[in-house]
């Protein structure tokens, strides 16, 4: 696949005389490191980066591909999927049947994959890791070759998401005790998760939604009242917009949180809890309405 393909791209680029600096740009499309990997052949572009590469060069895509079409695995695609869609909630049974999913991704298809859907599974699996072990050091790694990349951003695509969820996820489990933690780093991403609930394609919305609720701890311990209140209304726009509502019992676990928490009115903290309760009931979640009963006990003896 795309045999010759980091070849081209360093000859075009050595005829244009362009340095990987130049080339680059600001990074925000394709990093110095990115670049190098590909050109070495030791990382496989997804198809928007190669369309990114030919505009760079002032090619065709067809010139750097022969042809070929970067086409990913319909089995990979429908694993994906599953990966990203159906939530745990912390169920055991969930967690193990998404382990034998990353499973079936690194023994089949993983060593084939552009660098983008690599690290789609690499930073996946980093998250599943911190859940088990409570260390955050699984995901160290891709934090510091890619976060920063991320945070030069306006935009933000899948990948990105998925990277800061994957931080937000290492700040809840050490409760920004740890020196990843950096204020200005973490307004900046949220105040532009929160700008694009209207300019997302619908394919990734549901990931927004997922990184604004997956970690709504932080908002509470960082006192960020306003943003909780535009969290709850983003979301349940977004999934009136995707027609997705598995999330919305974590919606009113916010909400009751916020009602209890923050506002004192026990009355409308009860009422978000029943319907959490009656949701997860309602789609047969038997684990997850226990675990609803558990946490607004606890939270009643705050």
């Amino acid at each position: 696949m795309l045999k010759n393909f980091g070849i081209k791209v360093r000859e075009l680029r050595a005829e244009k005389g362009l340095t990987k600096e130049i080339f680059c740009q600001d990074e925000t499309e394709l990093s110095i490191r990115q670049l190098t990997r590909i050109e070495n052949g030791q990382s496989l572009p997804n198809l928007s980066k190669v369309v990114y590469i030919a505009s760079r060069l002032g090619v065709s895509v067809g010139t750097l591909t022969d042809g070929e079409v970067v086409e990913l695995p319909r089995r990979y695609k429908e694993i994906k999927y599953l990966l990203l869609h159906t939530p745990t909630y912390g169920n055991q049974a969930k967690l193990e049947e998404r382990e034998s999913l990353f499973d079936d991704i690194f023994n089949n298809y993983y060593d084939h994959l552009p660098e983008d859907e690599q690290l789609i599974m690499d930073a996946l699996q980093s998250k599943l890791d911190i859940h088990f072990s409570d260390n955050i050091n699984f995901g160290r790694g891709i934090l510091n070759d890619y976060f920063d990349q991320v945070l030069l951003k306006d935009y933000y695509q899948l990948n990105d998401l998925i990277i800061i969820d994957l931080y937000l996820s290492c700040l809840t489990i050490n409760g920004l005790e740890d020196s990843i933690f950096r204020q200005s780093a973490f307004d900046r991403i949220i105040e532009v998760l929160i700008c694009q609930g209207d300019s997302l394609p619908l394919d990734d919305l549901f990931m927004l939604n997922n990184v604004l609720l997956n970690n709504f701890e932080l908002f509470f311990l960082l006192k960020k009242h306003k943003e909780i209140e535009e969290i709850i209304l983003l979301s349940n726009n977004i999934m009136q917009k995707i027609h997705d509502f598995h999330k919305k019992p974590v919606v009113n676990i916010l909400e009751w949180k916020y009602y209890l928490l923050v506002k004192n009115d026990v009355k409308k903290a009860e009422e978000s809890y029943h319907s959490a309760v009656m949701l997860a009931q309602l789609i047969g979640n038997a684990y997850l309405a226990e675990k609803l009963e558990e946490e607004w006990a606890q939270d009643l003896k705050k």
